[in-house]
């Protein structure tokens, strides 16, 4: 696609949006009074020149035309942390937005932080190898993060800044650690009075904080202090991104003593680690795995959030087939003490996924290589992909284990779990079938096997599995 069909695209799909797209209308016009606030939410958007910018132009006509109130970056901005980097992001914005304004002439606040590529990348060695380090040191954000800001957003800068929209307040933190935020403590209690109650609150950093969305294990969490000072207060909510998680895992959301959001990235996407196809974050080892990873490259992703008096809703959406990744977020509110919509409550009551009845595994073997490039004789199960059109509810993942009987017991020999090809994206991008694949040496040598697949939820449920035929090795 060239930039005039992208351009050409982007004003079809702005009108549309702004009229009431029929495949997004549900989700995006929830069936409920006007709200009282509209907010466009991405992270990540990772640019360099302009041409790099042509999602998030996209995206931001969405949001236009949705005639949002303002629209959250979560960081990480300009992709090696140089200000003609961040002038094309400024550039981007004024362009959509000219003079913050959209629609009609209606203000649409930039509700923007720095993120670590923004500040620190003109350092790193990828950055002063592509530049060069005079370049480097000459354009790099961090030293001059203010002058920066001002000269791109038109707005001063300050380390922590508040803003309020239609009575709702909005706190950003811009990066100045990976581990917490100087100066957060002083600035809530200097406007307590402003952020007690049961309105809510909006809170936009960087990094996770930590133990809240996207599970203890998330890549990219702070230290701790964050969480700790948000427990303060129940209508608190947080947006965060750096950890490139797909909007399709819906332990993105968080809640327990306030809500805590991830807003996965516009650039590219990180699916949950420790699967046999995907992104392995355990620096300096070599995870065993034959598969290669899945390359969700075409995987760019927000949000659209809608403030009710007792409800917010947050569509998931993918800006670069402009489809609907998973249900929308439906938030009741003031959260519950009783059961807030943490993981574990949420886990009681997620469907599970299950196989169609007339679903089928079967394998195929042969020479093959494995992420690393050794040869070697590997085993292939093939299995079908459990979609909310064909069985109702979504698989997030698969397990797959190799099981075979001994005398009166059965045993496991290997157990993995896998995603589909296109897990990231919305339904109609899927290809239609799963592989797993493993080694022949991971397999039993003296009993005859075969594998049990099962599909699961985000929060570890597993529905009925199906088989493939056993596999008598002698």
């Amino acid at each position: 696609m060239n930039r005039r069909e992208f351009l050409q695209r982007s004003t079809v799909l702005a009108s549309a949006a702004y009229l009431g797209t029929p495949s997004l209308a549900n989700e995006f016009t929830a069936d409920l009074e006007k709200p009282n606030l509209v907010i466009g939410i991405v992270s990540d958007i990772h640019l360099r020149g302009a041409d790099t910018a042509g999602t998030f132009i996209h995206a931001l006509e969405r949001f236009r035309g949705f005639e949002v109130d303002g629209v959250i970056i979560a960081g990480d901005m300009a992709d090696q942390g140089l200000l003609p980097q961040l002038q094309t992001v400024a550039d981007a914005w004024f362009k959509v937005f000219p003079k913050n304004k959209g629609i009609n002439g209606k203000r649409t606040e930039p509700l923007f932080v720095y993120g670590n590529h923004d500040v620190e990348a003109h350092t790193w060695g990828g950055t002063i190898k592509s530049v060069g380090k005079e370049t480097a040191e000459a354009q790099g954000i961090g030293p001059q993060r203010a002058k920066a800001w001002k000269q791109c957003f038109k707005e001063p800068y300050q380390p922590i800044w508040m803003k309020t929209i239609k009575g709702y307040h909005f706190i950003g933190a811009h990066w100045q650690n990976q581990n917490n935020v100087p100066g957060l403590e002083e600035f809530l209690e200097k406007h307590n009075a402003e952020l007690t109650g049961e309105k809510p609150f909006f809170y936009i950093q960087h990094a996770h904080p930590k133990d809240t969305c996207n599970c203890a294990w998330a890549w990219g969490r702070d230290d701790g202090t964050v969480t700790k000072l948000l427990s303060n207060y129940p209508n608190a909510i947080a947006f965060s991104g750096h950890s490139h998680s797909p909007l399709d895992d819906d332990r993105d959301l968080w809640q327990g003593s306030f809500t805590s959001i991830g807003t996965s990235s516009l650039k590219y996407l990180y699916p949950m680690p420790a699967r046999e196809n995907t992104y392995q974050d355990d620096w300096g080892v070599k995870p065993p795995s034959q598969m290669p990873k899945i390359d969700p490259q075409d995987g760019r992703q927000g949000l659209l959030m809608r403030v009710y008096d007792n409800l917010i809703t947050f569509a998931r959406y993918e800006f670069v087939y402009d489809e609907i990744v998973g249900a929308a977020w439906r938030l009741p509110w003031p959260i519950s003490t009783t059961e807030p919509l943490s993981f574990e409550n949420r886990a009681k009551k997620a469907p599970i996924p299950q196989f169609p009845a007339d679903s089928r595994a079967t394998i195929t073997t042969g020479k093959g290589k494995d992420r690393y490039g050794i040869e070697q004789e590997q085993v292939t199960v093939h299995f079908p992909t459990v979609l909310k059109k064909n069985a109702g509810v979504r698989a997030f993942d698969y397990e797959v284990q190799a099981e075979y009987d001994w005398l009166d017991v059965r045993n496991i020999a290997c157990t993995k779990r896998v995603f589909s090809p296109k897990c990231y994206l919305g339904e109609n991008k899927e290809e239609g079938e799963v592989i797993c694949v493993f080694g022949e040496r991971e397999l039993p040598k003296d009993f005859a096997y075969r594998f049990a697949i099962r599909p699961c939820n985000c929060f570890g449920g597993k529905g009925k599995p199906i088989y493939t035929d056993w596999i008598n090795k002698k």
